[in-house]
């Protein structure tokens, strides 16, 4: 009997057993689809429901909603690969040659839950009465007998003629679940039906849902209730100054709830709730104070459970930091000067002004405004920078005015206060030291003078002036321009001036600045002087030496009341130790007169120095005059009113807080020396007016025979002119030519 044909048998195989199996493999393949398909569309319907009802209870804001979504979408993602797409590629590969056909060689397989073999393996299971030969089949069809040497190639061939035999009577398919199948086909279509109902049932509220999860849409779910705040932008925020109260109001459609509750929280920790008042009809309004801190809220009211709605606090606009630089005038010669954080500014007439201003934050305008307005160019240097430029600033209270993108403005600025002064005068001084109000045409006046200007002098003057006629400008040598400080002390004399008895003289200096503007000139107080001869000038000195005369005698007749208090009072002071309190209240009245007297005493001998420092200066001062004034009234005045009557004083003073017997019994004779010492004064300056006097009259007879002399003169020269027949000339003739 001939072989049969090797084709035959494979198409016998492919036939009775592969194609049955493929077949097979296919409906388990749609069997496993429709099980993961239900799977999966109940995790859509369990992963849309818990979103819908995450965002209807708690009204979450976009950021949230597209959050959750992400996240479902991964867990459904998750759910089409694991439960539908990972068990439909579970299938065998195979690759080699004879791909596609049942060949014994060399083959690369990879083999899954529903491979060739597994199919067999399950159609033997359920087919025992096969023992395995479908299996047995398949795997000897895949060249798997095994070595040569030890497997009949014929006893193979049999084995699977054998099991195409038996598979012609085995139903494949009966190893499949079909009532499961059936019941996912009716889960499927129960699911789909109920899905349907409940979107046409609740159309509103499924497209609500898509809207807001996956079209991100601000739109409000259906209800009975609905609650806006106002003010707020599409992601539920609202930008407030810090500081200022917060104040949240709100619309209110649809039914109107009995009660309303806002709750809020801020990042701090605290929370709370508050009631909200409801306005007319349809506004609800509450006040949460002032505002420190970013707050979160929502709004509870009726069926309505707004979403989270963030008021952030943001800082208003403001200065934080400020630098001034002020560019002086040119003339002056100074450099620019930088201040950094003043608001009080001084600068000179002229200078420039720039302020470099630093912001806590953007703004949209920045100005430099005073009472009238804006008053000079404020330009942006950049996000948070601005710049003032003002070219000749003037005195005021000026501050910025800021707006940022919100258009608040910065409340309470801070305020600059511009000093802008002028370029003062030159300060000019001027002293005449020792110099009365009386000169004579001989006088040699010592002259002081200090000019001082805060940035350069341009011209110095001395000017002297009599009566009405015009000043005479005298020269001062050793100034230059630019100074900021000249001193000189000139000797002026008044001769040199043709001042004679009678004349008003007035002294006074000038100083001029180097501003272009001006320029600025300072004077100094005008001096007046009156020109007398020296007759009149010693006679007012002698008047001047009287009332000094008559003063000191005053304070002699005090000194001797002090003594005679003195000696009524030490014999109180009989006991040692410190002295009772009315006995030292007594002392220390004691000593404060002496004080008084010893000053009265050293003013009495400036004034006596004053009169001889003036008669040098006029030239009317002899030797006689020094030694007298000087050495007889100035020098023991001054020793007396600094020496000897001070220490009186502290001897007295001394007795109240210890009693000393020594000085009880010394003072009566220091007192007795004062007043001797002050006759002796008095007797100077007695000798020294009447010899003033003697003088005087002397002045005055040498005044009278001057007289007579000029008057004998005239008397000849009239006499000798009738005798030659001389007449006055013609007003238009030359007195020099006489008439025919």
């Amino acid at each position: 009997m001939s072989a049969e044909p090797v084709d035959s048998l494979q198409a016998r195989l492919e036939w009775r057993i592969f194609s049955p199996l493929a077949q097979l493999r296919g409906r388990g393949r749609l069997y496993l689809a429709l099980d993961g398909v239900v799977i999966v569309y109940l995790a859509l319907l369990g992963g849309g429901l818990a979103q819908l009802l995450l965002d209807w209870g708690l009204k979450l804001g976009v950021d949230q909603r597209a959050l959750l979504s992400a996240f479902i979408t991964a867990f459904w993602l998750w759910m089409l690969y694991r439960r539908l797409l990972n068990p439909l590629m579970r299938t065998i590969v195979t690759a080699g040659r004879g791909a596609g056909r049942y060949t014994a060689g060399t083959e690369t397989r990879r083999y899954s839950s529903l491979s060739d073999r597994s199919l067999a393996l399950a159609v033997d299971r359920a087919h025992p009465e096969l023992h395995d030969q479908i299996a047995a089949a398949v795997q000897f069809a895949r060249g798997q007998v095994g070595a040569a040497e030890v497997n009949s190639p014929q006893l193979v061939r049999a084995v699977m003629d054998d099991a195409c035999e038996a598979a012609s009577d085995v139903h494949f398919m009966a190893v499949l679940n079909h009532r499961r199948a059936r019941q996912r086909v009716a889960e499927l279509a129960g699911l789909l039906l109920a899905t349907g109902v409940a979107m046409a049932v609740m159309s509103d509220l499924a497209g609500t849902w898509f809207r807001r999860n996956w079209l991100l849409r601000e739109v409000p779910w259906p209800q009975q209730t609905y609650i806006t705040p106002i003010g707020f932008d599409e992601n539920g925020h609202r930008r407030v100054p810090r500081g200022d109260e917060l104040e949240i109001a709100a619309t209110n459609t649809g039914r109107v709830p009995n009660s309303v509750e806002l709750r809020w929280s801020t990042d701090s920790g605290r929370d709370g709730s508050e009631p909200m008042t409801l306005v007319g009809v349809s506004r609800w309004e509450v006040s949460l104070g002032l505002l420190s801190e970013d707050v979160v809220f929502r709004i509870v009211g009726g069926d309505e459970r707004t979403r989270e709605y963030v008021v952030k606090a943001v800082d208003r606009p403001r200065v934080v930091r400020t630098s001034a630089r002020i560019t002086p005038p040119a003339y002056i010669g100074l450099e620019a000067l930088t201040i950094e954080q003043q608001t009080v500014l001084e600068m000179l007439t002229g200078s420039a002004l720039d302020i470099d201003a630093e912001l806590n934050q953007p703004v949209e305008s920045a100005r430099f405004v005073g009472t009238a307005g804006e008053v000079a160019t404020c330009r942006r240097m950049g996000p948070k920078r601005v710049r003032v430029t003002w070219e000749l600033p003037v005195s005021g209270s000026y501050s910025f005015e800021l707006v940022d993108r919100d258009g608040w403005t910065n409340r309470q600025p801070v305020r600059y206060t511009l000093n802008v002064v002028p370029d003062l005068p030159p300060v000019v001084h001027l002293e005449l030291p020792d110099v009365g109000k009386s000169i004579t045409p001989t006088a040699e006046l010592p002259v002081e003078l200090s000019f001082e200007d805060t940035y350069g002098l341009s011209g110095v003057a001395l000017l002297v002036q009599r009566g009405d006629d015009p000043p005479f400008d005298v020269v001062l040598d050793g100034f230059e321009p630019g100074r900021r400080e000249f001193i000189v002390e000139p000797t002026l004399a008044v001769g040199s001036f043709g001042v004679t008895p009678g004349d008003r003289v007035r002294v006074w200096a000038e100083a001029r600045d180097e501003d272009p503007r001006g320029p600025n000139v300072g004077r100094s107080e005008p001096v007046e002087l009156r020109v007398v001869t020296p007759t009149d000038f010693l006679a007012e000195l002698a008047g001047r030496e009287l009332e000094l005369r008559r003063e000191f005698e005053r304070l002699i007749s005090v000194q001797r009341g002090l003594t005679d208090a003195l000696e009524r009072f030490l014999p109180e002071l009989s006991e040692d130790g410190v002295p009772p309190a009315a006995l030292g209240q007594r002392l220390a009245g004691l000593a404060r007169r002496q004080d008084a007297d010893a000053k009265k005493c050293l003013d009495i001998s400036c004034r006596f120095e004053q009169m001889l420092h003036e008669m040098r200066i006029n030239k009317v001062a002899r030797t006689g005059d020094e030694r007298r004034i000087g050495e007889r009234i100035v020098a023991p005045l001054e020793k007396l009113g600094a020496g000897a009557m001070p220490e009186v004083s502290t001897a007295i003073a001394d007795l109240r807080r210890q009693i000393n017997r020594d000085v009880i019994e010394a003072l009566p004779r220091w007192q007795a020396n004062i007043l001797r010492k002050m006759r002796e004064i008095l007797a100077n300056m007695l000798e020294w007016e009447g010899y003033r006097e003697a003088v005087a009259l002397l002045q005055e007879i040498i005044d009278a025979q001057t007289e007579v002399r000029t008057e004998t003169i005239e008397a000849l020269q009239r006499q000798l002119e009738d005798i030659l027949g001389l007449e006055e000339p013609l007003e238009d003739e030359p007195r020099d030519v006489p008439k025919p």
